[in-house]
């Protein structure tokens, strides 16, 4: 059985993972979609609450189950018994990024090999970041992002 593990912050999941998530099913039995803190980033939602998103917004998928780590990516793919990282990549910006990302870890283990999957075009402009904002603002963000995060924002308060 081939598994990968798509790790990110998913603060919050964008329609734009779920394009790369799908893709990715094509290539692999089983992709573990791993919520993973990120000391570099200030979370908006806590882990339970990322988790929460990620599983309603894979709810149904067949092949993907949802984790969550306060460690290193490296050592949950090794205990996942896998060797195969998906990176979504949206531009030019991301692939330097996903590079650098990919250099640091081969330092930990260079056993790990990433697969880059470009995102749709029509995801190419959505950012956690900017759905946040618009989150935050009240703005109609359904259209970009699951219903799971839709719900997550009119329960949370800023």
């Amino acid at each position: 059985m081939r598994v990968a593990v798509f790790p990110g912050s998913f603060d919050p999941i964008t329609n734009g993972h779920i394009d790369v998530l799908k893709k990715a099913l094509a290539s692999f039995d089983k992709v573990i979609m791993l919520v993973a803190d990120n000391e570099a980033k200030k979370a908006r939602f806590t882990t339970e609450q990322r988790v929460e998103m990620v599983e309603g917004a894979v709810k149904g998928l067949e092949g993907v189950s949802v984790g969550f780590t306060h460690g290193l990516t490296v050592d949950f793919a090794k205990k996942a018994g896998t060797h195969y990282l998906i990176r979504g990549i949206r531009n030019d910006a991301d692939m330097v990024y996903e590079n650098k990302y990919a250099e640091l870890t081969h330092q930990l283990d260079n056993s790990i090999e990433f697969i880059y999957i470009k995102a749709s075009e029509e995801y190419s402009g959505i950012s956690s970041t900017k759905i946040d904002e618009m989150g935050k603002a009240h703005k109609d963000i359904s259209h970009l992002v699951p219903d799971s995060v839709v719900q997550m924002y009119k329960k949370s308060s800023f």
